[in-house]
């Protein structure tokens, strides 16, 4: 993986591909702060699957309160012809059932006739079954319980740990920013080289041009940009000779163009002034085009490029001289 460091003014270069000491440190303080990203992104998923354990057992609890709520009404219905019965029978202990079935009203007496012969086939075995299924929806709602307040339990000291991962990841990502300023280089190029692999444009293979994958391209300091990853790594360090040369970074105003800007661009555009949507070299990711004085033939900016673009890949090609020209239009190729 390339390493470009750009400084933000004049100053000596630091070496790219052969670090020395001073470049190694720096590494160390990159891949501490990765390190500490990956962590606060493990914890954090660890955190959000807590989150549904505790959703699922709180719905368990509910689940169960609900069944046991159902198991009381179900009692509940039989407490009053039971307590009937054993009234009836206290008053006339010799009566039986028959005395149960003239106790009252007919209406009466046929609704406590179904709840005894309800009873009288095998009364124990219900009251035994009501018992026990009481008995299991007490120990489900206390498992439910249980776990909930284990989960919850857990997820205050996930969250303990997911801050102190967070505090960690801020204070590598200061301690390696504040070693770049100190060092005059520019933060923000200096992450966008360290997060593009140039191997990532091997992912161009095969694809049309204008519909590349976002895996096979890199975003370029300058912001909103993209290129090829290859042709990316090779202009960041382009770009950190021409801010040595210079002291500002090369401007930008077009990089990589997919296929419906570059539909865009060919209507805008007389004929003859655009590629053909599908044939752009900005469709592959090894296009681009400069302002800040290169796209002024002739100037300091251009000339410099035009004598030293070689040596990243990068060149001007020989129609953007004439037809149509093109001072500002550069290409990729290794």
């Amino acid at each position: 993986m390339a390493l470009v460091l750009i400084p933000v003014g004049e100053g000596a270069l630091a070496p790219i591909t052969a670090p020395a000491s001073a470049d190694e440190d720096l590494d160390a303080l990159a891949e501490k702060a990765e390190k500490a990203k990956e962590d606060l992104e493990e914890a954090t998923e660890d955190y959000t699957d807590r989150e549904k354990d505790l959703e699922a057992a709180q719905d368990e609890l509910v689940d169960t309160l609900h069944d046991l709520q159902q198991t009381e009404l179900e009692l509940s219905d039989m407490r009053e012809p039971l307590a009937e019965m054993a009234s009836t029978l206290y008053k006339q202990p010799d009566a039986g059932v028959l005395g149960l079935m003239t106790s009252g009203t007919i209406e009466q007496d046929l609704h406590v006739d179904s709840y005894v012969g309800k009873l009288a086939e095998d009364k124990d075995a219900l009251i035994e079954e009501a018992n026990d299924l009481r008995d299991e929806q007490v120990d489900l709602t206390n498992q439910a319980q249980k776990l909930q307040s284990e989960t919850q339990l857990a997820k205050v000291e996930l969250r303990g740990d997911l801050d102190a991962l967070k505090k960690q990841s801020e204070e590598s990502t200061d301690e390696l920013t504040k070693e770049l300023k100190d060092r005059g280089l520019d933060v923000d190029a200096y992450m966008a080289g360290v997060e593009c692999d140039a191997e990532k444009g091997r992912a161009a293979k095969d694809y049309p041009n204008g519909l590349l994958p976002q895996g096979a391209l890199c975003e370029l300091p300058q912001g909103d940009h993209f290129l090829r990853a290859d042709a990316a790594v090779d202009f960041m360090k382009m770009d950190q000779a021409y801010q040595d040369e210079f002291g500002s970074p090369m401007c930008v105003t077009s990089s990589y163009r997919d296929l419906p800007n570059q539909h865009r661009v060919y209507a805008e555009q007389p004929p003859g002034n655009a590629a053909v949507p599908g044939t752009s070299n900005h469709g592959l990711g090894q296009a681009i085009d400069l302002c800040g004085g290169v796209q002024s033939q002739g100037s300091p900016q251009f000339n410099w490029l035009e004598a030293n673009s070689r040596e990243y890949g990068w060149f001007h090609p020989a129609w953007a001289y004439s037809n149509p020209f093109e001072p500002w239009h550069w290409e990729y190729e290794r």
